[in-house]
């Protein structure tokens, strides 16, 4: 008697229990899905700037204990993954319609994923995140849960985006950089540096006002769209610094590790005004360049500014980040193709 074909290959080691080939299968695309839903491969980019706030300290303030900073690392980033994915989740929740027009491939309209398994994730990651924001403020020598109230604060401006703010032309836009710039201070609530802040606040609404044009979104960016952000980053900017400077921030020893972050600032607009100028991509394909770059270039924010402030290390680990970024967002892509075919094989195989 030949032995089945549906029966995994080597099922004996460890006693493992013998499953379909066809089983295995459904379970990666439904995995697959799950990734693609929450954008995982993206969210490390929030992750590197909540660790860069929570390790970027003045030079003359001693680092906190190395275990300490770890198991802060740790919860923060759990916060900060659950954040983006519950972001990305909600958006295609709030979008399946339109998706099934205009996008879809992706996992709602596609069907890989259904309705109820969808908000049951969004769910799941926002109160994980709220959970483990909470958690840090026993490690933070605070009586007030800063951190609980940030992350509150910053799931709240993703519903806002996600339900209105998007179709709102330039609101919409500073919302977006004004989520990365509260979400960011979450590991670090009583920091009184807010470079980083500033830079993401005013890069990430700039690149998305340059791609919104590009893209040909609806609603139609106006006049009043442009000063809307313009005038939004400067009050924003200006309040940050007041409170810098209220906290004695603004002091002579913070301002070299703003040298990295501003050499990076140069080169990414340099980049930008080159790929802007390329007459053989059409404007769609520019502005959407300019975001996924825009987006890994948050990386190189962060790890110059720590790696400018003397904080070699930490530079280095927001360095493996973006290795790991890189690393799964290529990875998914591939995935995603590769797997496409088999599974449309395997499902005309199972109906024959």
């Amino acid at each position: 008697m030949s032995p089945r074909r549906d029966i995994v290959p080597f099922a004996f080691l460890g006693g493992m229990p013998q499953r379909p080939i066809g089983s295995i299968i459904q379970l990666m695309f439904r995995l697959l899905a799950l990734l693609q839903l929450t954008r995982a491969a993206l969210a490390f980019t929030a992750i590197a700037d909540a660790w860069t706030v929570l390790l970027l300290r003045p030079p003359s303030v001693p680092a906190d204990p190395m275990w300490l900073l770890i198991l802060r690392m740790i919860i923060t980033g759990v916060v900060s993954a659950c954040l983006y994915g519950f972001g990305m989740a909600l958006n295609d929740l709030l979008d399946a319609r339109r998706d099934r027009i205009f996008a879809r491939h992706r996992p709602i309209p596609s069907g890989r994923i259904g309705w109820r398994t969808a908000i049951i994730t969004a769910l799941l990651l926002m109160m994980t995140a709220l959970f483990a924001a909470a958690m840090l403020m026993p490690l933070s020598n605070t009586y007030w849960p800063l951190s609980f109230l940030l992350a509150f604060a910053t799931a709240l401006l993703i519903v806002f985006y996600d339900a209105t703010s998007k179709y709102l032309g330039g609101l919409g836009l500073l919302t977006l950089g004004l989520v990365r710039a509260i979400h960011c201070m979450i590991g670090n609530p009583q920091t009184p540096l807010l470079f980083l802040s500033m830079l993401l606040l005013t890069h990430v609404a700039l690149i998305s006002l340059v791609a919104y044009r590009y893209e040909n979104k609806r609603p139609r960016l106006k006049w009043w769209d442009v000063a809307t952000v313009i005038t939004g980053l400067v009050v924003l900017n200006t309040t940050a610094l007041a409170y810098m400077y209220w906290r004695g921030a603004l002091v002579t020893e913070n301002l070299p590790m703003l040298i990295g972050p501003g050499i990076a600032a140069l080169v990414y607009l340099l980049w930008a005004t080159f790929t802007l100028r390329q007459k053989k991509l059409t404007p769609r394909q520019r502005g959407e360049r300019l975001i996924l770059m825009g987006l890994f270039w948050l990386f190189i924010y962060d790890a110059s500014i720590l790696v400018s402030n003397g904080q070699y290390l930490a530079g280095v680990a927001i360095t493996l980040l973006l290795v790991c970024a890189i690393v799964s967002f290529f990875g998914l892509r591939w995935l995603g193709r590769r797997l496409t075919q088999p599974r449309l094989t395997y499902r005309a195989s199972s109906q024959n």
